[in-house]
């Protein structure tokens, strides 16, 4: 049976992949640049919504506008992310908040968006796409660890009363991945040794089709060579 399935970040990366692995399912991906979510649909042929993240006003409206459209939610990708590395004292204010609103309060603000639809039929997948820095240590990127260290304690601490009603939350945890999460950052670092988009996509994949009845809790991936 076909599912509605939405994706943040979908419009590149490891989110466009995901979307062209599912494609056999309706893909609604989301972003907040236009130009670049808007070309990724053509190319796709998927349908798309422009919304920040950020803004909880503006995902609870684009998630009631695909409700309203198609009926309903079965899977919620929360995929969309950034990264900061850097000393924290020579880090601005600006980009440390900008990093725990993307990475930690985005998904968390998008979760409680579809639960709303979800709670009505008993049923639903939400993948919260996370990084093996979830599990890390480092003086590098700290702010960017600590987002992701919140959402596997939100993952875990939510899980138990979604699953009563009928609704799993599987944190997925990719690790060095071959993706512009650096370029944007202004990190021009080499991901050549990263692993390849397409196979964390297909374990995405994997976990959109697992049975109703499973719950995959966590699931955690790595290039061999990065282990």
């Amino acid at each position: 049976m076909e599912k509605i399935i939405v994706i943040t970040g979908g419009s590149d990366g490891l989110g466009k992949a995901i979307a062209k692995v599912l494609s056999d399912n309706k893909i609604i991906i989301v972003s907040h640049n236009e130009d670049k979510v808007s070309n990724a649909a053509k190319e796709l042929n998927c349908d798309y919504r422009v919304c920040d993240v950020t803004d909880y006003t503006e995902i609870e409206e684009t998630i009631n506008s695909i409700v309203n459209e198609y009926g309903r939610i079965d899977v919620l990708i929360n995929n969309a992310g950034v990264w900061l590395a850097g000393d924290l004292v020579e880090t601005d204010y600006e980009r440390i908040s900008n990093c725990i609103d993307v990475n930690t309060k985005g998904p968390i603000y998008m979760t409680k968006a579809v639960l709303k639809d979800m709670y009505k039929r008993n049923k639903g997948l939400i993948i919260n796409v996370c990084s093996q820095a979830s599990f890390d240590n480092d003086d590098f990127s700290t702010v960017y660890n600590a987002s992701k260290w919140a959402m596997r304690g939100f993952n875990r601490s939510i899980q138990n009363s979604l699953g009563k009603k009928g609704i799993k939350l599987t944190g997925f945890y990719p690790g060095f991945m071959q993706t512009d999460l650096f370029k944007k950052a202004g990190n021009d670092y080499d991901t050549s040794t990263g692993l390849e988009i397409e196979k964390a996509a297909k374990t995405v994949e994997f976990i959109v089709n697992s049975d109703d009845e499973v719950l995959i809790p966590e699931i955690g991936i790595k290039d061999i060579k990065n282990c």
